[in-house]
């Protein structure tokens, strides 16, 4: 388990206003963790039994592979910076939001695709983790 998975983001007034205020855009790059273990284990890892068609779609269309984990994390948290959420819901893991965005290759293509994200607080500071990116249609 993550920290402040479970903690801090309950269904009283005041944890509403937390939510509220923990919604606004992500204005910092710090503020988005970086994880190998999320990106080149899930997300770009082609024999993942559940994330492998979206690892295939990031090689084939974007060019991304395990090799470039820190790039693509980059060019992912680029995407989101100063956005609005497209949606907000609470889970029993935490606030997760999703972001309707544009993801930039690294040939320089651009594909439309949402990205999720999970708030967390790590040593008493707010922090999100990306979860999962996923196309918005397949490309043809």
């Amino acid at each position: 388990m993550g920290a402040g998975y479970r903690s801090g983001f309950g269904h009283t007034d005041g944890e509403k206003r937390k939510i509220n205020s923990i919604s606004k855009p992500i204005s910092k790059r710090g503020d988005v963790r970086y994880s190998a273990k999320k990106t080149q284990g899930y997300l770009l890892n082609t024999n993942h039994p559940k994330g492998g068609s979206k690892a295939k779609f990031m090689r084939d269309v974007l060019g991304y592979t395990t090799s470039d984990s820190k790039m693509f994390h980059n060019n992912v948290v680029n995407s989101i910076i100063n956005r609005e959420p497209t949606k907000t819901v609470q889970t029993q893991y935490g606030l997760k939001h999703t972001y309707h965005t544009t993801l930039i290759g690294k040939d320089g293509k651009s594909v439309s695709a949402n990205v999720v994200a999970v708030v967390q607080k790590d040593n008493k500071r707010v922090t999100y983790k990306i979860v999962t990116v996923y196309p918005d249609k397949k490309e043809k």
